[in-house]
């Protein structure tokens, strides 16, 4: 996985174009057989407020940090995704479908990464934090990373990549004298407010069409996949009681869906101005029967 999944899977409140980009693909375009017009993307980030210079050189952007491929015909451009994007925003797809939802029984063990990183080395020490919190780790004390899924083998191979020699990984039971037990390596304070307050915004979300449609559909989108930073899926036995994981992501996937056929047209309209012919390679994304 590149450092580049994290222009997708940041977790601030303020929402990079780079971002908006790489979701209205994911929502609108991912897997379509052709490139999407240039014009049409710059014209549903508008939707979205991002003004025309921004969008454009967002564009530019992204095809050179390699998630987006340009193509020119004549005066037409046209932008695709990359196979490392695709391939992040399939990952990020397997998730929005099964976080929330799929609460499978935990079999009680933890996978936990030890290693070492020279503080000479920052820059990798950096890419090493982002890479194992997108996989759903966390620090329990320094040079140490616990997760609940099992994936330690996928995360020894990310920090290979990075050149970290000095690792050692387990899939084990873990007892701590921390207060909290080793799920007080995540902020779960912090991550049932953030519910809450996105319960209320589902609640606040009234009818929208047109370009409303769209940009409100990207924006409880955008606020949704920030959850993969704040809630790792913690399994139900080391939750508290009454976690709102399940329900929320009820409301939004309604609510998500609901804004769909408006949003899709919306999205559209601006191909079918610039190539009619493709305007049907809209997908139409549901997260409630997925």
């Amino acid at each position: 996985m590149s450092d580049q999944a994290g222009v997708i899977g940041a977790p601030p409140r303020r929402v990079s174009p780079a971002r908006q980009v790489l979701t209205l693909f994911g929502d609108y375009w991912w897997e379509a057989d052709d490139a999407m017009p240039s014009g049409a993307i710059v014209a549903a980030l508008g939707d979205l407020g991002v003004k025309e210079a921004a969008a454009r050189a967002t564009l530019t952007r992204l095809t050179r940090l390699e998630l987006l491929v340009s193509d020119r015909a004549g005066r037409r451009t046209t932008h695709r995704l990359s196979s490392r994007a695709a391939e992040i925003i399939a990952e990020e797809a397997a998730w929005l479908d099964s976080f929330g939802r799929d609460e499978s029984t935990w079999d009680g063990l933890w996978s936990v990464l030890a290693f070492s990183i020279p503080e000479s080395r920052r820059d990798v020490r950096h890419s090493a934090r982002s890479r194992l919190k997108w996989l759903g780790y966390a620090p329990l004390y320094d040079g140490v990373w616990i997760s609940p899924l099992d994936t330690a083998a996928e995360a020894m191979a990310e920090l290979r990549e990075l050149g970290v020699a000095d690792v050692t990984s387990m899939r084990a039971s873990v007892d701590t004298t921390t207060p909290g037990g080793p799920q007080s390596a995540w902020d779960l304070d912090e991550a049932r407010r953030e519910y809450r307050k996105f319960e209320v915004e589902l609640a606040d979300s009234t009818s929208h069409v047109g370009a409303d449609a769209l940009a409100e559909r990207s924006r409880l989108m955008l606020t949704w996949q920030r959850f993969r930073g704040l809630d790792v899926g913690l399994p139900r036995e080391v939750l508290p009681e009454k976690w709102p994981r399940v329900i929320v992501r009820a409301r939004f996937a309604g609510r998500y869906d609901a804004l769909g056929p408006e949003a899709e047209e919306r999205m559209r309209d601006h191909v079918r101005v610039i190539s009619p012919e493709l305007a049907g390679a809209i997908r139409e994304r549901r997260l409630s029967a997925s």
